[in-house]
């Protein structure tokens, strides 16, 4: 199953259906429409993703779709034309989880390749507040809550990157750290490559 999945390409024009060309624009050959004279771009698609504890524990959910099904990852999904990220962050959350966030923190952002578009930008928000009954739906098949001696290896980079930002924002006991503590060690998110494993 997931080695049916590919990046979407443009072959086509979306507004006259004529077969695109490839053109060179700046450093780039990027599918060209002879007939509407414009390029169609391969852009990142935007993500987001939420970080939800209970105490230290890290809410994690069951995927149910591929890529990575059967995997634990972050609550999260595409943010749709129209909404921000932390809206899609939000909304992720009530869909995967029914959990409501009432308050949440921007933390970071990360990239990767992506099986589903070509590469994602992903960004994370933490959870400072959040009501509701935890109950697996959308694209989550079960939900859990980990210890952090006990979280599995995320199966996204970006997820990944992340957590790590994550946990250095964080202190063990579950409080917020100081966010001005100038000797806070922020990871550094190196940019992915073209030999970097597509997740």
């Amino acid at each position: 199953m997931i080695d049916e999945l590919k990046p979407f390409h443009w072959n086509f024009c979306p507004e006259c259906g004529v077969p695109l060309t490839l053109r060179r624009q700046e450093q780039h050959e990027r599918p060209y429409c002879t007939e509407c004279k414009r390029h169609y771009y391969y852009n990142p698609t935007p993500a987001a993703c939420c970080f939800v504890r209970q105490g230290d524990a890290l809410l994690l959910g069951r995927r149910g779709i591929q890529p990575q099904f059967g995997q634990w990852a972050l609550p999260g999904g595409y943010v749709e034309l129209g909404e921000t990220a932390e809206a899609a962050a939000r909304r992720e959350l009530l869909e995967e989880t029914g959990l409501c966030a009432l308050r949440t923190r921007f933390i970071g952002v990360s990239s990767q390749q992506s099986v589903m578009t070509g590469a994602v930008i992903v960004l994370g928000y933490a959870v400072d507040a959040w009501e509701g009954e935890i109950r697996a739906g959308s694209d989550v098949i079960d939900l859990r809550f980990f210890p952090p001696d006990e979280v599995p290896r995320l199966p996204f980079r970006a997820h990944r990157d992340l957590y790590a930002i994550f946990r250095a924002l964080y202190e063990d006991d579950g409080r917020q750290a100081p966010q001005n503590a100038e000797t806070q060690a922020i990871p550094v998110i190196e940019p992915f490559t073209e030999g970097d494993t597509v997740e």
